[in-house]
């Protein structure tokens, strides 16, 4: 039995790690997106002896990662002009740098297998003629940057290649693919307007990258799906809809310390607490500290120690100078107990704004767990929100109880009150509705936010927050195509760990799959190794229970790597090709660029 799907007269559909459409005519066909290339063992059910071209509407791994079988067979390959940074190997960012996180967000996500001069000829409003049809190519940013659409007319009447600009009725695949920044709802904004676009360019139907194809009330079907984006962009944009302003208590000036009260003081992306003794504690450290801080701080202070650097979050504005104020001075860094991993070993993790100094914790603080420094009792409090790496500290400050609250949660017109709803950072509306619950329980009277944001606490701020979390929750579930909100909005679902490490002769990894659904999940996992990496290449079954994880462990070998490699998994899960969803990198002898130094 054949596994192509008719669409209409001489357009076939073929499921993959993304959908393959053949344009057939006669004994020749051209190929929309090209998957793990397993289609070319099916042609010949088509009557197909030739492939006269491959036509890629974007070069995530599950639409390309078969390139080795077409080049292999000498296959002519159209790319979008704009994938050329991702393909060509010279012009990869993640292959420059010691880790694609490292001070950075990244610029694209499922980044391919690169591709030596790599053929990006596909240019908006660009026509061909590919035998009966007339193909004509148009820029469609959003779930990915360099994404085309292609509409082609033929005798079928008008077909548009959409990519993943849209699944189906108000539905798309990977959401988390639309966050182009970590904060706000511009990359959901832009998906939105590329379907307006693409709607208006009147297609008899949709074929998607991922998901059916819609025959039919199509403008319906874009519509939907815009209003839902467009919803997305405007929660994504402000945490506390509908709030007024909130009063700073003070005045934010750049490169000056800032008095909030006789014991607590700002300075940029840090606050100072002051003990009576003499010590300083200071919250976060946000770069390699210039002697500009060090004397401005004794023009206000005076000589006084900092004994304690105190970690609100992971993200480099927050900790990158902690390692290198330990060398001027005996200082002890301490961190709620679930940012340790991501403080002192940066690159295990795939998570964006990371750096390259990591900080040793010498004090470890379990969640609730109260301390005392000097004649301060303060306690620490895992705080996921921005990232789930983040904690909050409580304690009494001259009178008033204060909350060290990092990132999270700012001013209402500040940023729309809010540090970034952001899948690759590890947020998720359910735990910003945890964190927002817990200010709401401490009822502090200050929000001592970073970025020289500090901010009275209004109740109706977290119940707004909280009543957002639930609407998020919802629009993101209605997005996804099968309701699974962790499958379409969180790139974490699988993971490999450490993400980036040093190429050597055994090379630990581990790979975690995670089940969010109510049944079980049967995985089927093939690692891919690049050239110069050697290791397991045969299926791995494994059964993850619902809400349960499964790790499996692999070994790779790279004792003479050059430069940098991304080994990747390919996943089939529960029959269906997922494809290579996961990547890891192995960074061999080479010049690479260290960033923040």
């Amino acid at each position: 039995m054949s596994v192509w799907q008719p669409v209409s007269e001489g357009l076939y559909r073929f499921p993959d790690t993304c959908n393959v459409y053949a344009l057939c005519d006669g004994p020749r066909a051209w190929l929309i997106d090209f998957g793990s290339g397993a289609v070319l063992d099916h042609l010949a059910e088509l009557g197909v002896t030739t492939v006269a071209g491959i036509f890629f509407t974007h070069v995530h791994r599950d639409q390309c990662q078969g390139l080795d079988r077409a080049l292999a067979a000498g296959l002519p390959l159209h790319f979008p002009a704009a994938a050329r940074d991702l393909l060509d190997p010279s012009r990869r960012a993640d292959f420059r740098k010691i880790s694609p996180c490292d001070f950075a967000y990244p610029a694209d996500f499922h980044p391919p297998h690169p591709l030596a001069d790599p053929p990006c000829d596909l240019l908006h409003f660009q026509l061909l003629a590919l035998g009966p049809w007339d193909l004509q190519v148009f820029s469609a940013p959003g779930h990915a940057a360099h994404q085309v659409a292609l509409r082609v007319d033929g005798p079928g009447g008008a077909t548009l290649f959409c990519g993943d600009a849209l699944h189906s009725a108000g539905r798309v695949h990977e959401a988390w693919c639309l966050e182009t920044d970590h904060y706000t709802g511009a990359g959901a904004r832009l998906a939105a307007d590329t379907l307006c676009a693409l709607r208006n360019l009147r297609p008899d139907r949709l074929c998607p990258a991922h998901g059916p194809v819609t025959s039919g009330e199509v403008t319906a079907a874009c519509d939907l799906t815009i209003a839902r984006l467009r919803r997305l962009a405007d929660l994504k944009d402000t945490i506390v809809p509908g709030r007024p302003a909130a009063r700073r208590l003070i005045r934010p000036h750049a490169n000056t310390f800032l008095q909030l009260s006789p014991h607590l003081w700002v300075w940029n992306n840090s606050y100072l607490l002051v003990s009576d003794a003499g010590p300083l504690l200071l919250v976060d450290v946000p770069c390699l500290l210039p002697p500009a801080f060090h004397d401005s701080l004794r023009a206000a202070l005076g000589e006084r120690p900092i004994e304690v650097a105190l970690i609100t979050h992971i993200h480099c504005d927050h900790v990158m100078g902690t390692s290198d104020l330990r060398q001027r001075q005996p200082l002890e860094c301490w961190a709620q107990a679930r940012l340790v991993p991501g403080l002192e070993q940066p690159y295990q993790l795939a998570r964006p704004w990371l750096h390259n100094f990591p900080a040793r914790v010498d004090r470890a603080l379990a969640d609730g767990e109260t301390v005392r420094w000097q004649e301060y009792e303060l306690t620490a409090w895992w705080f996921p929100g921005q990232t789930d790496y983040h904690a909050a500290y409580a304690l009494e400050v001259d009178g008033r109880r204060v909350l060290l609250a990092g990132d999270n949660f700012y001013p209402a017109q500040q940023w729309g009150g809010t540090g970034g709803q952001c899948g690759f950072n590890g947020s998720h509306p359910d735990l910003w509705r945890q964190s927002a619950e817990l200010v709401l329980r401490l009822a502090p009277d200050w929000i001592l936010a970073s970025h020289l944001q500090p901010f009275e606490y209004r109740r109706a701020d977290f119940e707004a927050i909280v009543a957002w979390s639930h609407e998020v929750a919802a629009l993101m579930r209605q997005l996804a195509p099968d309701g699974c909100l962790e499958r379409h909005h969180s790139p974490h679902l699988a993971y490999a760990q450490p993400y980036v490490q040093p190429a050597t002769a055994a090379c630990a990894v581990e790979l975690v799959l995670t089940n969010p659904y109510p049944h079980a999940l049967e995985y089927e996992v093939v690692a891919r190794l690049p050239a110069g990496v050697s290791g397991e290449v045969h299926p791995r079954p494994v059964s993850v229970s619902p809400g349960e994880q499964a790790r499996l462990p692999f070994v790779f070998h790279a004792p003479d790597l050059a430069g940098m490699a991304m080994p990747t998994f390919d996943l089939t899960v529960n029959g269906a090709r997922w494809g290579e969803l996961v990547e890891c990198y192995l960074r061999g002898a080479g010049d690479y660029q260290v960033v923040g130094q």
